[in-house]
């Protein structure tokens, strides 16, 4: 469609991921789902990842967030990270509870002998 020019990068709406194009002639748009409408020059379109297009209109641009382009790292590496990251917290954590336990064993032992002097 030469009527539309597509922005670079991709955007981000309230958890949607959207490319924005700037309508540069007047022409109908046609959805998948069978609605069409007119738009005219200088419009914004947001199109979302079922190629459904909506007006955006002017007030509402500064809701939409320019997405850089991603690291080209794997989810699953970024996972493993995160997994390494959470189990020294919980190692630490669990290093935390075991001293207070055993000191907790050990008051409650002086307390039921009668040895507190110890």
């Amino acid at each position: 469609m030469g009527a539309v020019r597509k922005l670079k990068k991709p955007y981000v709406h309230s958890r949607h991921l959207v490319d924005l194009e700037v309508v540069e002639a007047e022409t109908t748009v046609h959805n998948p789902d069978g609605t069409s409408y007119t738009v005219e020059p200088g419009d914004v379109l947001s199109v979302n990842e079922l190629g459904e297009k909506n007006l955006v209109p002017k007030n509402h641009l500064l809701h939409y967030f320019e997405v850089g382009k991603l690291e080209e790292t794997s989810f699953y590496d970024e996972m493993a990270k995160g997994y390494v990251e959470m189990a020294k917290i919980n190692s630490g954590i669990s290093n935390e509870s075991e001293y207070v336990e055993s000191e907790a064993d050990f008051s409650t032992a002086k307390f039921v002998t009668g040895k507190n002097h110890l």
